[in-house]
């Protein structure tokens, strides 16, 4: 009987990296198995590495790529579309307003020094006392906000200073080139727990050792005071941003280094394989790739794209600029993998349109506008055979869908489908129900199934049934 450990080290290695990405504990019972087993799965650690514009976070990003094991196993790189403002940064009632205020009153219910904590800062928001009794002096809670809105200003300075003079780009890029895997670069504005814990630390003591308090029940709300912006807050309606912000450029940070990064990282040596945008909305990609010089220079660092991902999750009554994405796939011959998920009714096919991907197998559209004649031009685009193709939410504002089946028809899928269409005669593609619409003919319609698990409109497009479902 061969044992598993009579197995060469080459199929050892294919054996742990067949384990699930996302049970690292699997990997962790691996390594303490034995020298052999450990030597073989140490590398698939780490393999998603988030970095910011912190001089921490720099120096851990560059660590971990610099391991002559665990950076063998990396092959996502994050990077969180977050800021330190400079509003915030400059005026100290800013800081109060919309860090400080909102971290005490989400937590201030059931502690009588959060509230206690809570009247001060409102009080210094009105520019005036009143008699609220406090169990401390204010001087000492003034000394706790100009604490850590220092620490806030120190954090802005730093992530200017890395922007400014290009150091975050060319230090992620230099070190995104090592890795010997394919990279996989990701943009999101989640909230990211990327603070130095230690450092952290010392500052949550400083504040309790002044006003006398438990640091465990205060470090989570230090931590978010510290934590900086996500575009999430910056579009939410009740936040009320446009208070302190006269200046039109207050909602755009700077993003360059979005612009920056694949382009140095194809100076550096390296290349990116798989781009992704998971955003809570399309504003931060509103004024990425407007000049002509910065569309052409990231079309040519991203001529090896093999995936391609935008996610807009919460709709924009505007039309926005996709200058950006459509840059990135310019020039793409080897993409294979296509999802557009945007939830904005102002979306425009510009990222479809006239571009040749004769080895996309893997496409998925969702919420995406197009006319006929832009659908048909996507589809010329594309090889004869197409593995998997699903259509959710795509609006034909030009066209009929009977036209627009049939165009799709031309093509051989391995997996086809189409999910609550819209547009003229979207009613024969599924069964409408009356959810509300944009307008005349704008309706959310739901998928009729029949024998073989294919909807009438599926079957018609896999050549199951001859008759088009909006003719018959």
């Amino acid at each position: 009987m061969v044992h598993l450990l009579d197995l060469p080290d080459e199929l050892l290695i294919q054996i742990c990296g067949a384990f699930p990405q996302a049970d690292i504990s699997d990997i962790k019972s691996c390594r303490l198995s034995c020298q052999r087993l450990c030597a073989a799965s140490s590398h698939l650690l780490v393999p998603l590495v988030a970095v910011d514009c912190r001089k921490a976070s720099l120096e851990r990003f560059t660590k971990i790529l610099h391991h002559p094991t665990i950076s063998r196993g990396v092959r996502i790189v994050r990077v969180p579309i977050h800021s330190y403002r400079h509003e915030l940064s400059d005026l100290c009632a800013s800081f109060v307003k919309f860090v400080v205020e909102p971290a005490l009153h989400a937590r201030a219910a059931h502690d009588h020094h959060r509230r206690a904590a809570l009247c001060f800062f409102r009080r210094y928001l009105d520019g005036h006392g009143d008699s609220t009794p406090l169990e401390h002096d204010d001087s000492l809670w003034l000394q706790a906000l100009r604490l850590v809105h220092g620490e806030y200003q120190r954090l802005y300075r730093e992530q200017e200073a890395l922007r400014s003079d290009g150091t975050f780009v060319d230090t992620v890029a230099s070190a995104v080139a090592t890795m010997p895997r394919g990279t996989v670069l990701i943009y999101d504005d989640k909230p990211c727990s990327t603070l130095d814990a230690a450092s952290l630390q010392v500052l949550v003591r400083e504040h309790c050792r002044l006003l006398g308090l438990d640091p465990s029940a205060w470090r989570p709300i230090w931590y978010e005071m510290l934590s900086p912006t996500t575009w999430t807050d910056l579009v939410r309606d009740d936040f009320g941003w446009e208070a302190f912000a006269p200046d039109p450029a207050f909602q755009e940070p700077q993003m360059d280094f979005i612009l920056e990064l694949p382009g140095a990282i194809a100076r550096a040596g390296g290349q990116v394989h798989d781009m992704r945008f998971d955003l809570s909305c399309e504003t931060p990609l509103r004024h990425l790739g407007s000049g002509v010089a910065t569309r052409s220079h990231l079309a040519s660092a991203t001529q090896q794209l093999q995936a391609f991902t935008l996610i807009s999750h919460q709709p924009q009554t505007e039309t926005l600029s996709h200058d950006y994405a459509s840059s990135v796939l310019a020039r793409t011959p080897n993409l294979g993998f296509l999802r557009l998920d945007i939830a904005s009714p102002g979306s425009h096919p510009d990222i479809l349109v006239s571009r040749l991907w004769p080895r996309l197998q893997n496409i998925h559209l969702a919420g995406v506008q197009l006319t006929l004649p832009d659908l048909v031009a996507f589809l010329d685009g594309l090889p004869a055979y197409v593995e998997n193709m699903r259509l959710s939410s795509v609006h034909l504002m030009q066209g009929t869908w009977a036209d627009a089946l049939e165009a799709l028809r031309q093509k051989s899928y391995g997996s086809f489908t189409v999910e609550d269409p819209r547009g003229s005669e979207a009613e024969h593609v599924g069964v409408a129900f009356e959810t509300g619409g944009n307008g005349p003919g704008d309706q959310f319609v739901k998928r009729v199934r029949v024998p073989g698990g294919l909807s009438p409109a599926e079957a018609f497009v896999r050549r199951v049934r001859d008759t088009n479902p909006c003719q018959s």
